[in-house]
């Protein structure tokens, strides 16, 4: 009987060293992972390739798909698949709550069915399609700051039982999913702050490119600054000669243009070939394009192996005048140009034809005016003091006459701005630190629609305590009246009181923690995002919408040209954010405004009016547009005067001029 208890306390003890030997052996799994994951800077796609390799070999998996959330239509899209059937199931959309997958990431719940062929709640539909059979699932959601963004879904374990997942299997996939969702979001942080600087730089560079009227000096900056944006070991630009041949102009790095140098000989060529093509040309990867050449020894291949070029990108500059040159870009690093780094490219390539297009306009004009034979003919032609005097005066006679008469340049010219109603501010209806924001700039809401949620922790802290005070209150009223004490039982009726309003106060405020919108229309804010954990008194407004269809364009005009302007006269305006298309509309009203400064808005103490700046501005109603058009948007507008033309308006001023300077 001894015997027999010993064996089967020792099976016990077996047992449970197997079951700890297993959960640490998981838990190493785990660990090792997750530093992995998050010891690592990946991009985001990168990352999740990685993260979805780990976890299918941790769980000796068969396959598995690896699900994301695409809010605009409303679907769920498989971004990567292993498997049999993977090229099958990649691209796969699912609605909103559809499937297994769809249940977990709208549940955000983990589930794993150990027997999908008598599951209720699997779907055959995708093995039925793809002839895959599904014998055991684990689907675990990804979630960031409390929404889910996806799901990762494992299928048939190839060598558990049946293919069979078990209970700890999905608890490793919830703990890897948890640093898997950790890591993508510092991945897109680090991604979202290396754009920024990305585009600060592109910006910064531009901003030199375009101002400069001198070609040497815009070739210069295009191939020796763009490796601040992208990893380059070589840039060059050639342009195209009055004869329509390409001629290497310039090689970063301070290199001299040499026409015998073999290297820049074969670039040249290459080039040309581009030219040709009117395209860019990206080679991302030597060894995978000669590969896929299949032995051929083109000009590419020999220039990729003689120099150890890596990757390469070129394009025509060329605009709708025709083709400037050639603008070449290599690097030692495969793949330089992947993703975004190949917009900031084209989008340099396209500052530098604007700057060379101005460029070649400006030395174009400056090498006219140069011209000595067309001033010493105009020199002969004058000789005669009387015959020059009378041709100057029958010119500007009939100059005059022509623009007083002919309905040509009748029109004022003022800067504008897209601009809104106020509309209606969105106050916080109590105390608090905000915790959730619901909406973003230029986002349509409906009346009612919650755009912000404040934190309830402080208040039903404060609740809690105020309740305990309650109590306290409570038992001190009992105690006076059983020691018939009057002046302590009035005391503690008093704080009892206090402390119940209180009370009744904290209730409300915790039921009024939504920030809900009170009319319909378009969230004005901009960097919404930037209000997220911040503290507001009641009453503070943080948000403002208007209605979208009341934008108008607001022209600031001269005080000289405001007695030219009417009503429903016609106005065109192009705007810096959409150069070449055009705003159409009718002045609604002129008169005038006041620029009010910020402090006035702060302060109730008075202020002095005369300080103000003032200014004339027309008022226009927008009836058409190429484009949607934003609050805030500037550019210039046209306001046409058909009754006033440019001889009367400039008269006018200069008439004004000396009535004002010398009190005629």
């Amino acid at each position: 009987m001894v015997n027999r208890t010993r064996v089967q306390g020792s099976k016990t003890m077996s047992k449970e060293v197997s079951e700890l030997n297993r959960k640490i052996k998981i838990l190493s799994t785990s660990r090792k992972l997750t530093h992995e994951f998050i010891g690592q800077a990946y991009d985001v796609k990168h990352l999740m390739q990685i993260v979805f390799d780990r976890i299918l070999n941790a769980l000796d998996a068969e396959a598995g798909s690896f699900w994301v959330k695409d809010e605009k239509s409303k679907q769920n899209v498989c971004q990567l698949a292993e498997g049999p059937v993977k090229n099958e199931v990649i691209g796969l959309k699912l609605d909103f709550g559809v499937g297994i997958v769809g249940t977990v990431i709208e549940t955000q719940k983990s589930k794993i069915i150990l027997n999908c062929a008598r599951s209720k709640e699997f779907s055959q539909t995708v093995d039925k399609k793809t002839g895959f059979i599904t014998r055991s699932m684990i689907c675990v959601p990804l979630i960031i700051d409390d929404q889910a963004y996806g799901a990762i879904q494992i299928v048939n374990k190839k060598h558990g039982v049946d293919g069979q997942f078990d209970t700890n299997d999905c608890e490793l996939v919830k703990d890897l999913a948890v640093s898997a969702a950790i890591s993508v979001k510092n991945a897109r942080l680090m991604e979202m702050e290396s754009k920024v600087k990305e585009m600060n730089a592109l910006m910064s560079i531009s901003n030199e490119v375009v101002s400069s009227l001198d070609i040497d000096q815009v070739l210069n900056l295009v191939v020796n600054r763009t490796n601040e944006l992208v990893d380059l070991s070589l840039g060059a630009i050639a342009l195209l000669n009055d004869d329509q041949t390409l001629s290497m102009s310039v090689i970063s790095g301070g290199q001299k243009v040499d026409a015998a140098d073999a290297r820049q000989v074969a670039m040249l060529a290459l080039m040309k070939q581009v030219q040709n093509l009117g395209r860019s040309v990206y080679v991302a990867d030597r060894e995978r394009y000669i590969a896929s050449q299949k032995g051929k020894l083109n000009d590419w291949v020999k220039y990729l192996r003689a120099h150890d070029v890596q990757s390469l990108w070129s394009i025509a500059i060329r605009d709708e005048e025709g083709v400037l040159g050639v603008l070449w870009f290599e690097s030692t690093s495969p793949h330089f140009a992947d993703g975004g780094k190949g917009d900031l490219l084209h989008i340099m390539a396209s500052q530098a034809t604007v700057a060379l297009r101005n460029a070649s306009l400006f030395n174009s004009i400056t090498n006219r005016q140069s011209l000595k034979g067309l001033k010493d003919a105009t020199i002969k032609w004058f000789k005669n003091k009387g015959q020059r005097a009378a041709i100057i005066a029958v010119t500007l006679a009939t100059l005059i006459l022509s623009f007083h008469f002919l309905p040509v340049l009748r029109w004022v010219s003022a800067p504008t701005t897209v601009e809104t109603q106020l509309g209606r501010g969105i106050f916080t209806p109590v105390d608090g630190r905000i915790s959730s924001i619901l909406v973003r700039e230029g986002q349509s809401v409906n009346a009612g629609d919650v755009v912000a949620e404040l934190d309830k922790t402080t208040i039903q802290l404060a609740l809690t305590e105020a309740q305990a005070q309650m109590a306290i209150a409570e038992r001190q009223i009992v105690e006076a009246r059983a020691e018939k004490d009057s002046f302590a039982l009035s005391n503690a009726i008093i704080q009892r009181e206090s402390t119940l309003a209180k009370v009744v106060k904290l209730q409300s405020d915790l039921s009024n923690t939504e920030i809900v919108a009170p009319i319909s229309g378009v969230v004005l804010n901009t960097n919404v995002g930037e209000l997220m954990g911040r503290f507001f008194g009641q009453g503070t407004e943080i948000f403002r919408i208007a209605n979208p269809d009341k934008f108008r364009l607001v022209v600031h005009v001269a005080e000289e040209d405001i007695m030219d302007l009417q009503l429903e006269q016609d106005v065109r305006a192009v705007l810096r954010a959409r150069p070449g298309e055009y705003v159409y509309g009718k002045v609604l009203h002129v008169g005038r405004s006041y620029e009010v400064p910020t402090t006035i808005l702060e302060t109730e103490e008075e202020v002095d009016t005369s300080e103000l700046k003032t200014g004339f501005v027309a008022e226009v109603l927008i009836t058409r547009s190429d484009y949607k058009v934003l609050p805030g948007m500037t550019g210039q507008a046209l306001i046409y005067t058909p009754e006033t033309s440019v001889v009367q308006r400039y008269w006018r001023r200069l008439r004004n001029f000396f009535i004002y300077t010398f009190g005629l």
